[in-house]
């Protein structure tokens, strides 16, 4: 990086913007993290049609159930159809322009010298974080089916046991 200029702070200034050059930020959910939380993210997000695999004697599905006792069972399906669900896109087009003036307004904080590549970027972070957490708890729509809805004991299609929300987050890496 070649710079000069008369600001007294001119280098330090330098170096935090040369730094978002180097670094981003990455949201969401990470494979290293939960394998299993990542193939349910992905199938929420994207929709799925659930199939039994090849070799499968049955032919179906056995899918678990409660009935209104308490009763366990299985259900015999040929397939369960997951219906799209786009929290993390809809977070992301939700909130865009909110995003963009955040990074304006941290690129002044940065000339100011009131905040840091990293801290801006970390802002980002958690913001996104938060948005992406109330995108999953708001999405109503498509509804579960009957089954899912007896089995989860509600209808909030991406909230079960909280864990996909407490799951999102975000890392600064390099670039």
């Amino acid at each position: 990086m070649k710079t000069t200029g008369s600001h007294p702070n001119f280098l330090k200034l330098a170096k935090e913007f040369d730094k978002l050059n180097h670094f981003q930020v990455a949201v969401g959910f990470f494979g290293e993290d939960d394998a299993k939380l990542l193939m349910i993210v992905r199938a929420n997000e994207y929709g799925i049609t659930i199939r039994p695999k090849p070799g499968n004697k049955t032919g179906y599905l056995m899918v678990p159930y409660k009935d209104n006792k308490g009763k366990k069972g299985f259900y015999k399906l040929k397939a369960v159809t997951i219906p799209p669900r786009p929290f993390i896109k809809q977070a992301w087009e939700q909130n865009e322009s909110k995003y963009k003036q955040m990074i304006l307004d941290g690129l002044d904080s940065i000339s100011c010298g009131k905040t840091t590549a990293l801290g801006l970027l970390n802002k980002l972070g958690v913001e996104s974080v938060k948005d992406i957490q109330e995108s999953a708890v708001k999405l109503q729509n498509p509804k579960n089916a009957p089954l899912t809805v007896a089995n989860k004991g509600s209808d909030n299609p991406l909230v079960d046991t909280g864990e996909l929300e407490r799951k999102v987050t975000y890392k600064v890496i390099s670039i």
